[in-house]
């Protein structure tokens, strides 16, 4: 009989709390030049009284002085490893880790990875995204710039994960998106055994399925896929359930480059991460989870082991409530530090993200600073204006600053730019970024200048 190399997880669990991580957190780095600065606190109390709260910006100092090759400075030692951002919102940030702070994010994904085939009892095989090479190999002072995707999930589920890979792994050695795409297709039409798909962005997995007309026949035992389902992903992870509706859609919870806020819990609803230590920005103070009450929103301030102590992470999540053991159940509304203000009216991500719901397919905001004013972007070949642009504008103007924008003439009209294909555009600009495929987030806003000249040259 043979075995089912899924068993290997067995046994796996998240463990511990966040209060006792922190304090252990600490202590290891209490000989960091940063925490050092603020006295190296060691307990809850004098952590939240002198460490202040601070943005990418205040660390960039400490970040120049670790590329140079100091050590000791936000945490015990040097990074084993340095991962963009990506540049999705803004410029791109440069995140180091400690081997203390990826062990942390290894920590709370594999048990996720444990419940799930435990819950599903997976048996077949899974695809995990595994992006093209699209970035040269690179290092910052002999530490290398990038991970693969698996190292986010340690060696035990690692091997798992290569035994049961429906796309061998070596596919993420191919730089030519063509033949990347080509053979990632190929192995996954061959894979009527697939059970579990994991994905970041369901527009990646969309995108796919462009070349798979019957999902369903393709894949019969399909059991479950993973993915990002909340704030702008939503309309796409809806999309996906429209194509697998056999399949269960699993959230993925809020995961990001700086830090695991929350994984699915037994039940699939996205439960605070055990090896962080998150503090929720709202009204003027910072709250601890047991005082998150159901309905209100926060941003996320969060404390990793990589030395992002009490960071402003700008994603917003809602308390929706309490699971049976008292934990906070929460779900990501969209990114509150991106934002556009061209004259006072300060629209948010998460804001414009609801306003755009109407639109069926991608589309997202630019700002129009030549006018000064915004532009539509949507998927379509229609002409400017018409009734995309003004339901939109509808909806933009609940935010009473843009109203009142609007009416004194400081903002000009809504503009729609439709374009066949809006996200293929945003995929390879991003590419060209930097960014991996699998991570290109389906944003609702984009801040920079100079993406709408780009849609624009698209339209001659």
């Amino acid at each position: 009989m043979n075995e089912n190399p899924w068993d290997a997880l067995d046994g796996i669990e998240a463990a511990g709390e966040q209060r006792g991580w922190l304090s252990k957190t600490l202590a290891r780095n209490r000989g960091a030049a940063y925490l050092k600065r603020f006295g190296a606190p060691r307990t809850l109390a004098a952590f939240r009284r002198d460490v202040p709260v601070v943005s990418y910006d205040d660390l960039l100092p400490w970040l120049e002085r670790m590329k140079a090759g100091e050590s000791d400075l936000l945490f015990a030692g040097r990074p084993v490893a340095y991962e963009r951002t990506g540049g999705s919102a803004g410029g791109v940030k440069l995140i180091p880790y400690s081997r203390a702070g990826l062990l942390d994010f290894q920590r709370d994904v594999a048990p996720w990875l444990a419940r799930t085939a435990r819950r599903y009892r997976l048996a077949g095989r899974a695809y995990f995204s595994i992006s093209p090479a699209s970035r040269p190999p690179e290092s910052i002072g002999g530490v290398p710039l990038g991970l693969p995707d698996t190292a986010y999930l340690g060696e035990r589920a690692g091997r798992v994960l290569a035994a049961c890979t429906a796309v061998p792994l070596e596919i993420g050695a191919i730089a030519d998106l063509a033949k990347w795409r080509r053979q990632t297709l190929a192995h996954l039409k061959a894979a009527n055994d697939l059970e579990l798909i994991s994905v970041w962005s369901p527009t990646f997995l969309l995108r796919l399925l462009e070349e798979i007309p019957d999902p369903q026949a393709c894949w019969p035992r399909l059991k479950v896929v993973s993915c990002w389902a909340s704030g702008t992903a939503r309309r796409f992870a809806d999309e996906l359930r429209e194509r697998l509706p056999r399949a269960d859609l699993q959230a993925k919870g809020l995961m990001s480059t700086e830090a695991v806020v929350s994984v699915p819990g037994d039940d699939g609803k996205a439960l605070p991460a055990r090896h962080v230590f998150v503090e929720y920005a709202g009204e003027g103070r910072l709250f601890l989870e047991e005082e998150l009450r159901p309905g209100d929103e926060y941003e996320a301030v969060v404390t990793t082991a990589s030395g992002l102590y009490r960071y402003r992470t700008g994603d917003r999540v809602r308390c929706e409530g309490r699971d049976r053991e008292g934990r906070a159940i929460l779900e990501f509304i969209g990114r509150d530090g991106l934002t556009c203000d061209l004259v006072g009216e300060k629209l948010t991500e998460a804001f414009v993200s609801r306003c755009l719901r109407s639109i069926p397919g991608f589309s997202m905001l630019l700002p129009d600073l030549a006018r000064p004013g915004y532009a539509l972007i949507h998927r379509g070949t229609g002409i400017a204006g018409g009734p995309p642009a003004r339901a939109v504008e509808e909806a933009l103007c609940a935010n009473p600053q843009y109203a009142y924008a609007r009416r004194l003439g400081q903002l000009a009209p809504l503009r729609a730019v439709a374009h066949p294909d809006p996200f293929a555009l945003v995929e390879r600009r991003m590419l060209e970024r930097g960014a991996r495929l699998g991570d290109v987030k389906p944003l609702a806003l984009r801040r920079e200048a100079f993406w709408l000249p780009l849609f624009e040259s698209a339209r001659r």
